[in-house]
């Protein structure tokens, strides 16, 4: 297949001649081979305002698309050209199907020599058969590609008739340019290279002709005289000098290799025709200044009368007013009364159309004195923080680089073949710069002036967060400078703030803050506006309120829990570097975090001080949500008190994170605080404190599949444990420890385990842990083929389980039972103690245990024959899953999702969700899933009449169910087998392994 782009859209299949098709196929070509998000899509498609209906249209139109573009392939077929995804759509474009690319790989084509690249110009210019997307309209996107493209051109213009120039072909010149003059008499680019060749072909008056034509339309169309190299030009072939007296042009000189920002500079120059300020603002070294010279050339046409440019950071407004003045023709005798420059300044621009750039601006009275009057005048201001105060400002803040900008302003100055050399460590320079232009800028410069070095090398020098700014620094280019420049204008208060905040560690909630100053919330929140207006800390999330996934079924929205807050990332490290020098202020907040945690655990200490009443009122409300939304916080504050030698404080910010993080919370934060409370009860000399945390830090270690780990301190618990003559907290031990013997393959001792473990927590009275350990023998026994005692267990812990004071190890229990029965073939019980302990889940708002029986439902829907409603349940689980990042959960989820697609006959959807699942069991070690996930596969081959493939997943799925000591399961995988292959050891093994099972 074939598109044309580089004049009238065409391809070689018959496309639509509706209007919308056709834009919506364009704005995939300009991002070939890239997911272009449904939003982008809707503002492309309707760039004055989108109807309501717009989403679906976008949909009906990618499948009219489809069916013209690839005839015959559905949507998630492997030959289907236009592709679906979370981040939205993509056109598959192979190379030499888009004159485009054709286009861009001729221009680097034949650097090394002139005659090829000449040659590669040439052909490079035939590509084009008009405009770029000539017949198609479109929103900023399309339109930035189209200017993009037609800068290319007109670049590989320029070259061409620079070589030509160069060999002596002036003739060859003025037939190419001639028509180009023609039509852009005002181009001074091509004009001046026209009238060279005219000249050195002997059509003196033809060249002059050619540049006063120039001079006239430059004046008529722009209200500008021609620049130096014209008046150049002019004096070469005329021999005597071309006056050009005209307004002034004081922009300084474009970024050359500006990249992105298209969203901004289409914001701004639509902002410009207004006449009001346009204000951009962003942090320091955001490339605001790059970003507002762009604009203003793009937009100085439209301001005949001249261009003015002023930095205020080290002048004064008169000073600057006063040089204004001076080019815009006032007498000295007007200058000279200083009191009289303002009225003089508005009647110089009443009927003037002037672009004022001002950078550096600080307060809004700077602009106010400098502003032009004329309603036909703009002012563009660059500044470090938003300025309210002006009157009719458009503001257009400038944030971070995105990921896709940062990597073309990196590639433009390092190179783009260098960047996808090493496209694992280019990817780590940009985080290390956080989206900041400067910081790219200068990785990229660096990069730059040692072509011999590699990008991992630089990448590993920036890794260092105590050597990143002084990395981050080349020539007068220097993050710290431009950071430090930013803080000093900050009162001495601002700045203790922050470093305050950064020694967090992370988003700090606003009681936080108030609790770090002593004050008010409205107080520290007004604090934090102020310095979220220089750009010095960001929202991280959690402005407003929020339709929770457990309250949709009534609609509800659960309260807020705060704001939290952040410094940006080199902000921070410059911060960090002057320690703060309150620690009564740290540790007030420490207490003040860890009083809200223990509210949230249901208790009410009276040794901390009291929180905000606003701050408790939301834990009140939902001490869940608060817990999952401030895990981070709690982990931030273990560490700091950790960091200051509070040891009790530390032991007990780190019990709260661990009791309220729960199961799901995973990873080196926990296993950090984890340690921390086993140092801090280590040094109170305190054996029962110390027990709890080896326990703790052995269920860390297991949740996150490092089963030796867990197993070493599950063993140091259960010894102190011992030597205490602690049975509660011994049969927690060993119930722990039966789990990480039976993922090991070793069954019988899981089982002594859960029997001893049953005595003793049954000897000293624990109900509760009596109940979870009989729901694990139960799940043991089934595991290894003992059916009959799985579900006597299993009635015995529910039994339990009901005589406690709460029903949630009822439901547990029953959440399990129900996974056996349904395994054979009790679905009616299964389905009764699902839905009574969902029941259970939703009112307690445990959202962990809500999306495990959102799992199991699914998985007897699936069972049942109904994998569209298994679909619906297992969907649920999975996003309330990664909504509390538990991964390894999710993975099982995923592998029930499998399950679910394999009923309704996609196999292609099945084989997707088992590669997730299997990339996460692979990462953990767990070889239970992985032997689940292996079976899964087998299945799913096996349907597709792939039976080799089917064969071999699901012999090494029975061969490592044999290993972890799991007959039935390795029964299931071994008939499963003998489905697809007549092997007699797969039959022989099949008999043996029904003698250990019993029903």
């Amino acid at each position: 297949m074939r598109f044309q782009v580089l004049g009238p859209l065409t391809a070689t299949v018959g496309l639509p001649s509706a209007a919308q098709p056709r834009r919506l196929l364009a704005v995939l070509l300009a991002r070939a081979g890239q997911f272009v998000g449904r939003d982008t899509l809707v503002d492309e498609l309707w760039p004055d305002g989108a109807p309501s209906s717009a989403a679906a249209i976008v949909q009906v139109t990618v499948s009219k698309l489809r069916k013209t573009l690839s005839p015959g392939f559905g949507a998630a077929e492997a030959g289907q050209r236009l592709r679906s995804g979370p981040r939205g759509y993509a056109l598959s474009v192979e190379p030499g199907e888009l004159d485009a690319d054709d286009f861009l790989t001729l221009l680097s084509a034949g650097a090394d020599d002139r005659a090829q690249r000449r040659r590669a110009l040439e052909r490079a210019l035939a590509c084009w058969r008009g405009d770029a997307f000539a017949d198609v309209t479109g929103g900023p996107l399309l339109e930035a590609h189209k200017l993009w493209l037609e800068d290319r051109r007109s670049a590989a213009l320029l070259q061409l008739v620079e070589l030509e120039l160069a060999d002596g072909d002036g003739r060859a010149v003025v037939e190419r340019l001639d028509p180009v003059v023609a039509a852009r008499p005002a181009d001074e680019r091509f004009a001046a290279r026209l009238a060279s060749a005219l000249g050195s072909v002997g059509h003196r008056e033809s060249a002059l002709e050619v540049l006063r034509r120039t001079r006239r339309a430059l004046w008529e169309e722009a209200g500008v005289w021609p620049g130096d190299d014209l008046v150049a030009v002019y004096r070469r072939i005329a021999g005597t000098e071309w006056t050009t007296p005209g307004p002034p042009a004081q922009l300084p000189p474009a970024v050359p290799d500006f990249t992105g920002r298209a969203a901004e500079l289409a914001d701004t120059g639509r902002a410009l025709r207004g006449s009001g300020p346009v204000v951009l603002h962003g942090a320091a070294g955001a490339g605001k200044s790059a970003l507002a010279v762009q604009a203003a050339w793009r937009a100085r046409r439209r301001f005949p009368d001249g261009q003015l440019t002023a930095s205020l950071r080290d002048a004064e407004p008169a000073t600057v007013l006063t040089g204004f003045l001076r080019l815009l023709g006032a007498t000295p005798a007007e200058l000279a009364d200083r009191a009289g420059l303002t009225g003089l300044w508005r009647s110089y621009t009443a009927d003037r159309r002037l672009l004022v750039l001002l950078e550096d601006v600080t307060t809004e009275a700077q602009v106010r004195a400098l502003q032009p009057s004329g309603p036909g005048c703009a002012t563009l201001v660059t500044t470090r923080r938003e300025l309210p105060g002006l009157c009719g400002a458009r503001p257009v803040p400038v944030a971070g680089l995105s990921t896709e900008d940062a990597w073309a302003l990196l590639a433009a100055l390092a190179g783009e073949a260098r960047l996808r050399a090493e496209p694992v460590a280019a990817h780590r320079v940009l985080e290390c710069c956080a989206g900041l232009a400067l910081a790219v800028r200068i990785a990229g410069v660096k990069l730059a002036a040692r072509p011999g070095r590699r990008v991992a090398e630089l990448a590993a020098r920036l890794a260092d967060d105590r050597r990143r700014l002084d990395e981050l620094a080349t020539g007068d280019l220097a993050v710290r400078a431009a950071v430090t420049s930013a803080l000093r204008e900050r009162p001495a208060a601002d700045r203790s703030l922050l470093r305050m905040l950064a020694a967090f560690e992370g988003p700090v909630p606003d009681w936080c803050v108030a609790a770090l100053l002593d004050r008010p919330s409205e107080e520290a929140r007004d604090r934090l506006e102020e310095l979220a207006a220089a750009h010095l800390v960001e929202r991280a999330g959690g402005e407003a309120p929020r339709l929770d996934v457990g309250d949709q079924a009534d609609g509800t929205l659960r309260p807020d829990v705060g704001t939290h807050w952040a410094l940006p990332p080199l902000t921070r490290l410059l911060v960090i570097e002057t320690p703060e020098t309150d620690p009564a202020a740290l540790r007030r907040a420490c207490e003040v975090t860890l009083a809200l945690a223990e509210h949230a655990r249901g208790r009410t200490p009276v040794d901390l001080p009291k929180p905000d009443p606003a701050a408790a009122k939301r834990v009140a409300a939902d001490p869940e949500a608060w817990a999952a939304r401030e895990t981070s916080h709690l982990a931030a504050a273990a560490r700091l008190a950790g960091a200051h030698g509070w040891h009790d404080l530390t032991e007990r910010l780190a019990d709260a994170c661990t009791a309220l993080a729960g199961t799901p919370w995973l990873g080196h934060a926990a296993r950090a605080v984890s340690v921390l409370g086993l140092a801090a009860a280590r040094r109170r000399q305190d054996p029962r404190a110390e027990a709890e945390k080896l326990y703790n830090l052995g269920s860390v270690h297991w949740q996150h599949g490092r089963g030796r780990q867990a197993r070493n301190y599950f063993v140091m618990a259960e010894n102190r444990f011992r030597q205490l003559d602690d049975p509660q907290g011994t049969g927690a031990v060993l119930a722990a420890l039966a789990d990480v013997h039976l993922d090991g393959g070793d069954p019988r001792a899981a089982e002594a385990e859960l029997v001893e473990a049953l005595g003793l927590l049954r000897a000293c009275g624990d109900r509760h842990g009596q109940a979870a350990a009989a729901a694990q023998l139960g799940s043991l026994a089934e595991d290894v083929g003992d059916v009959r005692r799985a579900v006597e267990s299993f009635e015995v812990s529910m039994l339990l389980a009901s005589e406690c004071d709460d029903g949630r190890g009822h439901d547990q229990a029953a959440k399990r039972y129900a996974d056996v029965l349904r395994r054979h073939g009790g679905y009616d019980r299964a389905a009764d103690l699902l839905t009574g302990a969902l029941g259970g889940a939703v009112r307690t708002r445990e959202r962990h245990w809500e999306a495990h029986v959102l799992r199991s439902l699914g998985a007897l829907h699936t069972e049942a024959g109904e994998p569209l409603d298994g679909e619906r349940f297992l969907t649920r689980s999975l996003t309330l899953f990664e909504q509390i990042g538990h991964r390894h959960a999710a993975a099982y989820t995923h592998r029930c999702l499998a399950e679910a697609r394999r009923g309704a006959g996609d196999p292609a959807g099945a084989r997707w969700h088992l590669r997730v699942a299997m990339g996460v069991f692979r990462e953990l070690r767990d070889r239970r899933g992985a032997g689940y996930t292996l079976l899964s596969l087998g299945r799913t081959h096996a349907d597709e009449g792939a039976g080799p493939e089917a064969a071999r997943l699901l012999r090494t799925s029975a061969g490592l169910f044999r290993e972890l000591g799991f007959p039935l399961w390795e029964l299931r995988a071994l008939r499963e087998l003998t489905a697809v292959t007549s092997e007699s050891p797969a039959r022989d093994r099949t008999r043996e392994v029904l003698t250990k099972i019993r029903t």
